[in-house]
């Protein structure tokens, strides 16, 4: 009850720090840096991310007008489906507009709310108050539309508004419509729904549904599985999703089958006292770069989160206000090839480019390294983490993984003791205490022959001192 509580206290202040923070001095650089420890405690960690550049006053293009998504192609060219102003924007690497695309075959855009570029340069919009998706050529030639798929799947009541999109290398269409995440193919054809999360149990729906009346069934409110709020395509061709209204298992990482294979853990600021929960994160976007960190813009708390293929947070940054390096409604968020964040806020109509500092870059680097299986070039990377901040828990327990792979069972004690990892340090102990007894089993054999052999002669020596006392005293002796 007692780390409950530190871990709730923990929560409420991380929260009022942040949201403090648009108006607080600490903020006033780049926002507030923190990491969690095992415990759920929040500690501070050495800026991670500094502000390089706020896109706002775009020229003779104006401002942007409650934008709502972001995309990066493979030139590091930014892409903006500014939503309110009907049109998609493509800024260069400098941030300077080079092209505007108002219109698709004819019509022209109304609200659209999503943007992808596929790796040939073909720019798809999800051109939603017109219900449908327009495929332009890099000079915003027609290519392709498409509407809505005729299928007997699908309800006539059934409304094609799709808010995001993305293309898999094998040509499918990933579509978010409201809640649902969407597949199509290239011919227009629905495909299904992908990754639903499942429904859990209830005994008393299903009561109601085998043995009620039809008006209670119908009374009975149909229990739907979680809600889809983004989604991405990641450069390993999984999908990455975010689910809404979830106390576990918010990020899903979707394999071809659709199922997902991330950690189902509590992510966010999301807090359970006493079988009541506080949850204070709404995720809004989640990026993944090249080397598969994962980053989720919280729209609640204006935090953004940064999270390895492991579940493991590696910092959250941010906070709520209107200063630089803090967000008041985050929407979209993307990077570049150079590991630059772009966070696009839909209240202030600013995108916030924000550019890694070296600290937060090692920790990518060592993640990365030990993911690919450089163990040894890992550690390397983690060292030089510790030598910026030796408290930061996340490098000792990547370094206590490298010596443990390395079968350095007792330095990986050490390391995952000073990260406070009790789970780590339970596996190394195990494996040290095996390793203990095979390197001396021998000795420890030999030990306890010379001991039994010992104790035998002993036993028989005081066999035979008392067969003699015994003999002595039959022949008439006495006991000295």
């Amino acid at each position: 009850m007692r780390r409950k509580a530190r871990i709730m206290i923990s929560a409420i202040m991380t929260v009022w720090l942040f949201m403090s923070a648009g108006t607080g001095a600490r903020a006033a650089g780049n926002g507030v840096s923190l990491v969690a420890d095992e415990e759920g405690m929040m500690d501070a960690i050495p800026t991670v991310y500094d502000v390089e550049e706020t896109y706002k006053n775009l020229g003779e293009y104006g401002t942007l007008n409650h934008a709502e998504d972001l995309f990066v192609d493979d030139k590091d060219q930014l892409y903006v489906a500014d939503t309110g102003n009907n049109r998609i924007l493509k800024l260069s690497p400098e941030g300077r507009v080079v092209a505007q695309y108002t219109e698709g075959f004819g019509v022209s855009f109304k609200n659209p709310k999503g943007v992808y570029v596929h790796m040939d340069g073909s720019i798809w919009v999800a051109d939603s108050g017109n219900y449908r998706i327009v495929r332009l050529d890099e000079n915003g030639g027609d290519m392709e539309v498409y509407y809505k798929p005729e299928s007997s799947l699908l309800e006539e009541s059934f409304t094609f508004s799709p808010e995001k999109i993305y293309v898999s290398v094998t040509g499918y269409i990933y579509v978010l419509k409201g809640t649902n995440l969407m597949l199509m193919d290239s011919q227009n054809d629905f495909r299904g729904y992908v990754g639903a999360a499942t429904v859990p149990f209830s005994l008393s729906r299903l009561l109601i549904r085998t043995f009620g009346t039809q008006s209670q069934i119908e009374r009975t409110v149909k229990q739907e599985p979680s809600a889809y709020t983004n989604f991405m395509i990641g450069a390993d061709g999984m999908v990455y999703g975010i689910l809404a209204n979830e106390t576990t298992g918010q990020i899903r990482k979707l394999n071809s089958v659709g199922t997902n294979i991330y950690p189902e853990q509590p992510y966010g600021l999301n807090i359970t006292l006493d079988d009541v929960n506080y949850q204070y994160s709404q995720f809004s976007d989640i990026n993944v770069m090249d080397n598969g960190i994962l980053t989720l813009a919280d729209r609640a708390t204006g935090l953004i989160y940064q999270y390895d293929q492991d579940g493991d947070l590696l910092a959250l940054f941010g906070g709520t206000g209107s200063t630089k390096g803090t967000y008041t409604n985050p929407v979209s968020i993307v990077s570049d090839s150079k590991g630059k964040l772009y966070v696009l806020d839909y209240t202030t109509n600013a995108v916030t480019v924000l550019m890694p500092t070296k600290f937060i870059s090692l920790i990518h680097e060592a993640v990365s390294l030990y993911d690919a299986g450089q163990y040894d070039a890992s550690k390397d990377y983690w060292e030089e983490v510790l030598a910026i901040d030796s408290n930061y828990a996340l490098a000792h327990s990547g370094y206590a993984k490298v010596l443990f792979k390395e079968e350095k069972y007792k330095e990986a004690m050490d390391q995952y003791y000073l990260g406070g990892n009790k789970e780590g340090y339970s596996q190394c102990f195990s494996e040290y205490r095996h390793q203990m007894f095979r390197a001396y089993f021998g000795w420890i054999a030999l030990g306890v022959v010379v001991l039994c052999g010992v104790l035998w002669t002993g036993f028989v020596r005081l066999r035979k001192k008392a067969d003699s006392l015994a003999h002595e005293l039959e022949m008439g002796g006495k006991l000295e």
